[in-house]
């Protein structure tokens, strides 16, 4: 247990924005002071919203469905593109290996991407327990951290521990994440990304997941409920 909450806690995600010069700086939120992450480039800012409203990964399957419609497909093909997103875990549109390549084309001109983010950094403990530190689009960075367990009974549980917020604003004592500041709440789909990545690093299903990384839940509950029905239809 020792050793798992040292690897849940460090904060690698705050060292790396301090040694890259990611400013922190204190500001007024409320009642008390707070502590928010101010990123330096602010042109990643402002892709990243711009970029985000043509991301295929966090989208439920009616949602594909649709768009399928759109691009003048059958809407099964949406269906297809949900279990190439979620089960497969393609990365790139170039990936759909069932869909036809015209559809693919077409959604790469218009825009159109997966999503996922790249692995920045990952550490294993004794244990088994996987530690993964992902870099956004913005080049912020979250951690997730997956947590295997053998029951008695010879069963395999696959934990999932995942983030809602980059940083935290509440800054409990008795965490290491508040000492990193506050930069913003997660997307959906980002939430749902590290699910996946922990999938692809165990080469196992998750069994289950906890909102407890980086981040509190519930001040980004709209997020949260979000990501959690896409989990759940994904399965």
């Amino acid at each position: 247990m020792a050793m798992l909450q040292s690897l849940c806690m460090a904060p690698m995600a705050f060292r790396y924005r301090i040694s890259h010069g990611l400013n922190v700086l204190p500001v007024r939120l409320g009642p008390r002071r707070q502590w928010r992450s101010v990123f330096s480039c602010h042109a990643c800012l402002s892709s990243m919203s711009s970029e985000s409203r043509h991301i295929l990964l966090g989208m439920a399957e009616k949602e594909l469905q649709q768009l399928a419609l759109e691009f003048g497909q059958q809407s099964y093909r949406g269906k297809q593109i949900h279990s190439l997103l979620y089960k497969r875990k393609a990365k790139d549109i170039q990936d759909f290996s069932h869909i036809p390549q015209a559809f693919r084309d077409s959604l790469k001109e218009a825009g159109w991407k997966v999503g996922r983010s790249p692995i920045h950094q990952v550490v294993t403990a004794a244990d088994g327990t996987i530690k993964a530190l992902i870099k956004l689009e913005d080049s912020r960075l979250v951690e997730t951290v997956g947590i295997p367990v053998e029951d008695d009974d010879g069963s395999y549980r696959l934990t999932a521990c995942v983030s809602s917020q980059v940083g935290c604003p509440l800054r409990c004592a008795f965490c290491a994440t508040g000492q990193g500041g506050y930069s913003r709440n997660l997307q959906p789909r980002e939430i749902v990304e590290q699910v996946l990545t922990i999938e692809e690093l165990f080469k196992r299903r998750v069994t289950n997941v906890v909102f407890m990384g980086m981040g509190e839940p519930m001040l980004n509950l709209t997020s949260v409920l979000e990501a959690h029905r896409c989990l759940n239809k994904a399965q």
